[in-house]
């Protein structure tokens, strides 16, 4: 338990730190560009890891490498959709909430057997990653139907994808996240060569292109190097949760990555000096707590 805990903090580090990255990158790039230099640069560092790391190309890894790639590309580009038509402060704890929800409860239904701390824990770790992913909302501010259908269907996809990544044989190795992201950057070659074709696609994904309030203002060649340093973590928290998987249970591993926003906000917070809420500091201290509990169980 202790490997997987480690591993999968790892891995969710790794991505809030990321997504600090690539949320900066947006700031100048659009959604469909900057996301596509992640996924080159991702490729480029599982493919660089992989003679030093176990490697089968069994048919099971590939199968379910490429489940959890169509599962990651579409709960990404839905979680950029949700994040542009609603609130994020009410978006964004919906969409890792259930992003965490799904697997936990696929691991209940087939019987994954854990101790009662481990489970008290998991409750306490999802509750951490939704009061973490709350932000201030200065107005009030009411969720459309669609949004919080479209943000389920976020949820409901990233879930999915550790889902399929936990179904993966351990055997493979490293080749189950290789597959994965590999199917991730040719969706959005495609998307991005659609989007130069087809001017109405343009103007729809045009929309997703949100810009953050405060932070600096970068160039767009520094865009595109914090895009290429967050393709390159990606492609080291894939690594890491898949290993976390192989090693231990998918409740666990889901509800560690969900934490990820954990990093985000602590660099938000001596970087661009954003402000941190009562409500976010008492979801990181219950986060440290489950993750003792859940080494220690």
């Amino acid at each position: 338990m202790i490997v997987s805990v480690v591993l999968a903090l790892a891995g969710s580090l790794f991505y809030g730190v990321s997504d600090f990255f690539g949320g900066l990158s947006t700031r100048r790039l659009r959604v469909v560009p900057a996301t596509t230099i992640i996924h080159v640069f991702a490729t480029l560092a599982l493919l660089a890891a992989l003679p030093f790391v176990v490697v089968q190309w069994e048919a099971g890894a590939i199968l379910w490498g490429a489940v959890a790639g169509v599962s990651a590309i579409i709960g990404l580009l839905t979680f950029y959709a949700a994040l542009a038509d609603g609130p994020m402060s009410l978006v964004a704890p919906l969409i890792a909430v259930v992003g965490a929800v799904v697997p936990v409860a696929f691991a209940v239904i087939t019987g994954e057997q854990l101790p009662p701390q481990a489970w008290v824990a998991i409750v306490l770790a999802l509750v951490s990653a939704l009061l973490v992913s709350v932000t201030r909302s200065d107005a009030a501010v009411r969720v459309r139907p669609r949004t919080v259908v479209v943000g389920v269907i976020s949820g409901i996809s990233l879930g999915s994808a550790l889902i399929a990544l936990d179904r993966a044989p351990e055997s493979a190795g490293l080749a189950t996240a290789v597959i994965e992201i590999l199917v991730g950057l040719c969706a959005m070659l495609i998307l991005l060569a659609l989007t130069r074709l087809s001017a109405p696609l343009r103007r729809f994904l045009a929309q997703f292109d949100h810009q953050p309030e405060g932070g600096p203002v970068v160039s767009v060649g520094r865009a595109r190097l914090l895009a290429a340093i967050g393709g390159v973590l990606v492609g080291a928290s894939n690594a890491f949760i898949l290993f976390a998987l192989q090693a231990g249970s998918l409740a666990v591993v889901s509800v560690l990555v969900s934490l990820y926003p954990l990093a985000t906000i602590v660099l938000a917070r001596f970087t661009l000096h954003e402000r941190v809420s009562k409500v976010q500091l008492l979801g990181m201290g219950l986060a440290l707590v489950a993750s003792v509990m859940l080494a220690l169980s």
